[in-house]
């Protein structure tokens, strides 16, 4: 923002310099001859200046720009200030305005230091160029009598304090954002370190569901089998984050969508009744949601056979159309309060209800009562 408004500052005076040729000869009249090249020469020469420390390496060294504004600033107020030796004491005989070129440029300086200093550094200069300019146009122009241009640059500088005030308040606002970076970024890192940990224990909680339970559930009494074996190297290595485990982003038919649930149900015995169908007209599903649903459906069947008790018998009735998928797992069991399961049961946070939530279009829910056996409802909307 510096930078920008040193550029701009540089610019415009150098432009105002070169269009202002009409009232340098107009202005030549009633001053000696050595002040109108002067005065154009020097305010060109330190808006050069200024120019080229904007653009060069300097520019980023903010001491080195403050003292280039300054230095054209002064000059701005020097080369006008040497306009009163220089009259000759004939007053204008221009209508309106006396022409004084230095009046289009004056000002240009103060919008600079509002981006370099505190605000009241450019209402003071410019009061003080704008006072200067009112003593010059008030002597060409009414021989030094009346208030007219006094009143008129009343009037500038009531415009110009405006926009100063805005620009200074602007580079305040900026200036504590400045200060308080390194703490932003602190916050951030924080906050992105807090995100991964729980990306992290999100994925160590699915794989200890999906992975090392499922293991552990099939292990029975004896050496165990050459699929035991591979399934707890996967597990393991999914735990060490070896292994991606990110879902493909594929697509399957409703029939093989059937099967794979099929299967995902049957995995703890024969003896659970399973029936999963399609309509003929059910479309294609995205390979994540059949994977979420077929993991969701595992861990609400294992959890039947695990806690409904020993005679519970366990169903899973399911069906697929053109709007979704929906999926019940119901028994007959002994069943639970919902409300005295802890929220961050993994079993039910993670494993069923989380992994739904989670699911664009998905959602899980859980009916059971004591001694009244369990529904667990598993449904998949189409978007």
């Amino acid at each position: 923002m510096r930078r920008a408004a040193a550029l701009t500052v540089a610019i415009c005076t150098i432009a105002v310099t070169c269009v202002s040729g009409i009232p340098m000869i107009k202005g030549a009249q009633v001053t000696a001859t050595w002040w109108t090249p002067m005065s154009a020469v020097a305010v060109v020469a330190a808006a050069l200046v200024l120019l080229g420390v904007v653009l060069s390496r300097a520019g980023r060294r903010v001491g080195v720009v403050r003292a280039a504004v300054l230095a054209l600033a002064a000059t701005d107020v020097a080369a006008l200030a040497l306009w009163f030796p220089a009259w000759s004491g004939t007053v204008s005989d221009v209508g309106g305005t006396p022409p004084i070129w230095m009046a289009n440029n004056i000002a240009l300086p103060a919008v600079a230091l509002a981006t370099l200093f505190p605000a009241r550094w450019s209402l003071v200069y410019t009061v003080i160029g704008l006072g200067l300019l009112a003593d010059v146009q008030q002597s060409v122009g009414f021989g030094g009598d009346g208030w007219e241009a006094y009143l008129n640059q009343v009037m500038t500088f009531g415009l110009l304090a405006v926009f100063l005030t805005m620009l200074g308040t602007a580079m305040h606002i900026a200036r504590e954002v400045d200060r308080r970076r390194s703490a932003v970024l602190a916050a951030t890192v924080e906050s992105a370190s807090d995100a991964a940990r729980a990306a992290e224990r999100t994925r160590l909680d699915s794989v200890v569901r999906d992975g090392v339970i499922g293991v552990l559930r099939g292990i029975a009494p004896g050496r165990p089998e050459d699929r035991q074996r591979d399934q707890a190297r996967i597990a393991l290595a999914e735990l060490d984050g070896s292994v991606a485990t990110d879902r493909p982003g594929g697509w399957i038919s409703a029939a093989d969508a059937v099967i794979r649930l099929r299967e995902s149900a049957i995995a703890y015995g024969d003896d659970i009744l399973v029936a999963v169908d399609a309509d003929d007209d059910a479309a294609e599903l995205p390979d994540e949601v059949v994977d979420t649903l077929g993991d969701a459906l595992s861990e609400a069947v294992g959890n039947a056979v695990a806690h409904a008790g020993p005679h519970a018998s366990t169903a899973v009735v399911g069906h697929i159309a053109a709007g979704g998928v929906r999926l019940r797992v119901v028994d007959d069991g002994c069943g639970f309060d919902l409300a005295e399961v802890a929220p961050d049961r993994s079993g039910i946070a993670v494993g069923i209800t989380g992994r739904l939530a989670a699911l664009a279009g998905g959602r899980a829910q859980i009916d059971t009562a004591p001694n009244d056996g369990t529904m667990i409802s598993l449904e998949w909307v189409r978007p």
